[in-house]
């Protein structure tokens, strides 16, 4: 089967059976040759409608873009020669391709390697060689290595009395001098393992904290000072401490050591759970504000991603964030370097460089009508500004609701509004776009007030910086034209009180909509959202990656109650 497929797409990297002792020691079962054939079926990484028409863990897993969130941030050189062990599926092969010179990824499994080869069919800098890392010899030594999901698996694959030591050990010495690992692993006592979740390699609840007591499997995870401490016995002097959220599989945003989060709502985290949530018996999202509180948010992570080298330049960026969940033409990723720079990126490269373009072209666009806007530069097709010293809008609002004034609160949205009036000039209200954009609504002069020639949907607070009293705003990345002002302005509300939904019980956000004359648009504005949604957003993509979530808190309660026998 996959020799036939090989032939018919005649892959340009080399597959290297070299090691391959003619057997897989590991495999999800007949999924996998399904994976395969959908990778060979379709178009490398555009998997989205595949994952739906074969949906289950394994298929999403292997195939979904999310999987790249992992490394597509990372400062490679592009110069440096990688060795990636474990490269699964390729699920981030393509990504290392695309960011270095040459590229030689180690695989366990025969039908693994092939779906990568597949996969990066188009990828002229790539080997993949089949067989154990301890069997191989190498003949040259890397800038990069990375372990992804690899190192606690090496009580079956190393087979000493120290594996996971002496395997990094191995490592090591494939490393230039000062060359760098990177190792993603889950934490042992990740936030989501103390809540009950299934430890992801046994799929037992609390195995972590029973210390892989109970199951008969070779694997195990680390502490963060437990990881840290084999690291630095395997021979490294330097580490530095990244946090992928919800975890390194599928993340949405990158902490670190050296930018932990603030807040709660860590921008909208999703937490899923596999192969369930039917044992959790506590909700993850609820805790990370004591945690936070407490200083103890590295403690609790629930995965790692750790920069190691003899080297002494770790960390240069400290924290990153991709919206992947949109269509490719609008995946943008940011980053924010240990300089101070901060730097937005295109996710899918130039299908998504126009739309950064569109982004530095509106942000000067509200300048000319007098809005200050931070300062930012077209930079190499890289969207570049500095770091900002200040108070976001959205964390001022969150000191004022905390502090129950209500008079400084409507003062706040009273300045948003005044933003949004002066940002585009005023057109007729019979160009309004809700008489054009399809939704059978009957004209009407008095009802949505100003509208704006041309609408900046992204003035929310979490895009502005608040200082001295000045608003200054930044990623307006989108625009709608002949648009209510109020719609922008329900925008605003609408992502504020849907990120803290404990506002209401300060300032109901329906005594800000009777306040600003929004309640008679309130359904059309919800009209506009829907559409503008679809267009920028994949809905199958959006679907697959909620699958996971489930019904936390009524899993909670199911679990509380079968322990408690109530």
């Amino acid at each position: 089967m996959y020799e036939e497929l090989m032939a018919q797409l005649t892959p340009r990297p080399r597959l290297n059976l070299t090691w391959y002792q003619n057997k897989d020691f590991y495999s999800e079962g007949e999924v996998e040759d399904t994976i395969v054939r959908l990778i060979a079926e379709n178009e490398p990484e555009n998997y989205v409608q595949a994952i739906a028409d074969n949906f289950c863990w394994s298929v999403y897993y292997h195939l979904t873009h999310t999987r790249k969130n992992l490394l597509n941030w990372y400062p490679f050189s592009p110069q440096a020669s990688v060795l990636e062990i474990g490269c699964g599926m390729g699920a981030v092969t393509s990504t290392l391709c695309d960011k270095c010179r040459d590229v030689v990824a180690v695989e366990l499994s025969y039908r693994r390697a092939v779906g990568t080869l597949l996969r990066c069919r188009e990828k002229e800098n790539l080997e993949i060689i089949v067989g154990n890392l301890n069997d191989i010899a190498f003949e040259k030594k890397f800038d990069y290595i990375t372990l992804i999901g690899v190192l606690e698996y090496q009580g079956s694959y190393t087979g000493t009395d120290n594996p996971y030591l002496d395997f990094l050990k191995k490592v090591k010495t494939l490393l230039k001098p000062n060359g760098r690992l990177l190792i993603a692993i889950e934490n042992q006592y990740g936030l989501k393992y103390w809540c009950g979740a299934k430890e992801d390699h046994t799929g037992l609840p609390f195995e972590g904290m029973n210390q892989y007591t109970i199951s008969s499997k070779k694997v195990r995870t680390f502490s963060h000072k437990g990881l840290q401490k084999l690291i630095t016995q395997s021979g490294f002097s330097n580490t530095f401490f990244y946090y992928p959220m919800p975890d390194y599989k599928l993340p949405a945003v990158v902490y670190s050591e050296a930018c932990l989060p603030k807040d709660i709502n860590m921008l909208n985290m999703q937490y899923y759970y596999v192969p369930d949530n039917s044992t959790l018996v506590a909700q993850e999202k609820n805790i990370y504000g004591d945690i936070m509180d407490n200083g103890v948010f590295g403690f609790f992570a629930n995965s790692f991603m750790v920069e190691c080298s003899d080297g002494e330049a770790l960390g240069e960026i400290t924290f990153a964030s991709m919206s992947s969940r949109r269509f490719p033409e609008y995946q943008v990723g940011t980053r924010f370097a240990k300089s101070g720079q901060v730097t937005k990126f295109a996710l899918a490269g130039e299908a998504g460089r126009r739309h950064l373009e569109e982004t530095y072209e509106n942000e000067r666009a509200l300048e000319k009508r007098g809005l200050h806007v931070w300062e930012s530069r077209w930079e190499e097709k890289e969207l570049v500004s500095a770091y900002a010293e200040a108070q976001t809008l959205e964390e001022k609002l969150l000191e004022v609701y905390h502090s129950k004034d209500t008079a400084d609160i409507y003062a706040l949205w009273d300045q948003v509004l005044t933003e949004i009036l002066a940002s585009a000039e005023e057109v007729s209200w019979e160009d309004n776009i809700l008489y054009t954009f399809g939704l059978d609504i009957a004209p009407d002069k008095e009802r949505y007030g100003m509208i704006l020639k041309t609408g900046y949907l992204d003035m929310i607070p979490r895009n502005a910086f608040v200082k001295e009293g000045i608003i200054y705003w930044f990623d307006q990345e989108w625009t709608l034209e002949n648009v209510p002002a109020g719609f922008v302005l329900y925008r605003a509300l609408l992502r504020f009180y849907c990120s803290y939904e404990e506002a209401n019980q300060t300032l109901p956000l329906s005594e800000l909509a009777r306040r600003y004359g929004l309640a008679a648009g309130w359904r059309d504005y919800r009209q506009i959202e829907s559409l503008f949604f679809g267009v920028v957003t994949d809905a199958a993509h959006m679907a697959e990656s909620e699958a996971f979530c489930g019904d936390v808190r009524k899993a909670c309660l199911e679990s509380i109650a079968r322990i408690t026998g109530r």
